[in-house]
């Protein structure tokens, strides 16, 4: 984006059920919101957004981030903040509104994601043998391979399927969400100071 254009960004990203990558993608880019489903969004919350945005771009920023969970909430989809925060910016920015689905899961795989993909093939091809001479096959002997701790592990579908049904989070497992104040914070212009009579600079890095 050239300087001179003012835009805001509306992402949606993956996750599920669960914000904590959108939460921690938020941080990392310096977002000026984020919406999750662990915290639905009200209709005002988005317009006191908006608002909040649109005071950055009055004192110079030339960009805003706007992250939301896929399933964060079933009304307010992208479309329709997307237009929301371009009607209330109207004139002042420019909104761009992108989903990024499975671009996240990455491009070239990584020498790790290599070896990992060896390792699993390498134990598939194991685990083919061993069922090639049983003479009858049952629900538990469907697998897919994953990693468990720091091992290598079978799992049968019908227990992935229990195990999704009775999953409840805990407050141990959402303790990420204690980082999400700190989005507001992070993405703050930076300051301005009076350096000489009639000019202000930003504090720079």
């Amino acid at each position: 984006y050239q300087r001179r254009v003012r835009g805001v960004f509306i992402l949606e990203l993956m996750g599920g059920n669960c914000g904590y990558l959108t939460v921690m993608s938020g941080i990392a880019c310096g977002a000026d919101a984020v919406y999750i489903p662990e915290h639905p969004v009200k209709i005002d919350e988005l317009q006191a957004d908006a608002s909040k945005v649109i005071d950055k771009m009055e004192r110079g920023v030339h960009r805003g981030i706007i992250m939301r969970n896929e399933f964060s909430s079933p009304n307010y989809k992208n479309d329709f903040v997307a237009a929301l925060y371009a009607e209330e910016g109207a004139g002042k920015y420019v909104v761009r509104n992108n989903i990024l689905g499975h671009i996240q899961q990455g491009y070239s795989p990584s020498p790790f994601d290599r070896c990992m993909a060896a390792q699993f093939a390498s134990k598939v091809y194991r685990n083919l043998e061993k069922r090639l001479v049983q003479e009858s096959f049952t629900a538990e002997d469907v697998v897919v391979v994953g990693v468990i701790g720091s091992n290598t592990l079978f799992t049968p579908v019908t227990k992935l399927e229990m195990d999704k049904e009775r999953r409840v989070p805990t407050k141990s497992s959402l303790r990420w969400l204690e980082l999400k104040p700190l989005i507001p914070i992070l993405s703050l212009p930076p300051p301005i100071v009076k350096t000489e009579v009639g000019q202000e600079d930003k504090i720079k890095d």
